[in-house]
């Protein structure tokens, strides 16, 4: 065999077995014996020159699968949706943390915690309106927010808006866009129940709520028992439901009552009323927009349900929206 004739077929060779996971020293030796033959007679080079690829391929094929079992055997396996525990291990007591910052009242905030007082008490934590039964709510803020009379916020106004409030309610509107005429009904958490054994709180079927509310989204909408960190509780934690809600899309709101969608009422001042009208001039949960998402905790603590309102936008930031599922992540109900 001429010299062009052995190079050609030593790269050939090569070419093919370094497709293969065959260790280097290997393939060189197999590409040697496959142009060394040429003692060999003619009729027999080319039975010889198959067999030798076989072999080849099959230690190709067996030191594949031997390096292919040896990495599932070190890889990690780690599960597409892992099972979180029913009732995981919470810290007896949560830490409250040291001099938290009163929210002000409008500005921009800098990075830090800040409480949140209840607005409804006196200076001795007495009812001065439609009360919940708490000292205030405590939580860490990135930078980028900014508060304005109780409403915490990020792109106010703007697509990407994303924002959480906090409110005392008792009741809520069947028609949230034609509110000054609607029927009330009690909160979802009113007529709950507590399961002392998990700690939860047990949804009522009802037919009144923001379950059942008009242009609140699709039915049906689940009521999720939760629990928010909340010190001297039980398990250091205070049940909540949380039920997901929408605005929709190509809603006018310039056409509901006032201008306004509304949820809820907010002050009853001591007063027990039964028409939404009677209420038309208090302060409401009105700051939503056509397409706006709202995930809503109604916490249960003692005379009336806290709920937190947690809104966004369709075009909300990953980032942000990564921001607020923090901030209510750090959330800590101090019921004083």
């Amino acid at each position: 065999m001429t010299d062009p004739h052995r190079d050609r077929i030593a790269a050939a060779f090569d070419r093919e077995l370094s497709r293969s996971p065959l260790p280097p020293d290997l393939r060189a030796q197999a590409v040697h014996e496959a142009v060394n033959s040429r003692d060999s007679q003619e009729r027999q080079r080319t039975p010889r020159m198959l067999a030798l690829v076989a072999a080849l391929l099959a230690v190709a094929i067996v030191v594949t699968l031997v390096l292919t079992a040896r990495s599932l055997h070190w890889r990690p396996v780690v599960p597409a949706n892992p099972v979180v525990p029913a009732n995981p291990v919470v810290p007896a007591n949560p830490v409250v943390p040291a001099n938290p910052i009163p929210l002000p009242k409008s500005g921009a905030l800098a990075p830090g915690t800040y409480f949140l007082a209840n607005p409804n008490v006196d200076a001795n934590r007495n009812c001065v309106r439609a009360c919940s039964a708490y000292h205030r709510i405590i939580f860490t803020m990135p930078a980028g927010w900014s508060a304005k009379d109780g409403l915490v916020f990020k792109h106010l106004g703007q697509p990407g808006e994303v924002a959480f409030s906090a409110w005392s309610v008792r009741d809520v509107y069947a028609d949230p866009c034609h509110w000054q005429q609607s029927a009330l009904s009690p909160l979802d958490l009113i007529n709950a129940s507590y399961d002392a054994v998990t700690g939860l709180v047990v949804p009522a079927p009802e037919v009144g709520g923001l379950a059942n509310q008009a242009l609140r989204g699709p039915h049906p909408r689940a009521l999720v028992p939760v629990t928010m960190a909340s010190p001297g509780s039980a398990n250091g934690r205070v049940p909540a439901l949380r039920i997901d809600l929408s605005v929709p899309a190509n809603l006018n709101i310039s056409t509901c009552d006032k201008g306004q969608f509304r949820s809820w009422p907010v002050a009853y001042n001591g007063a027990e009323v039964g028409s939404a009208d009677m209420l038309a001039v208090d302060d409401a949960n009105s700051h939503n927009a056509p397409g706006q998402l709202d995930t809503v905790y109604m916490v249960s603590v003692d005379r009336w349900p806290l709920v937190i309102d947690a809104s966004h936008m369709p075009a909300t930031s990953a980032a942000d929206l990564g921001e607020l599922e923090a901030i209510l992540a750090s959330m800590i109900i101090d019921r004083g």
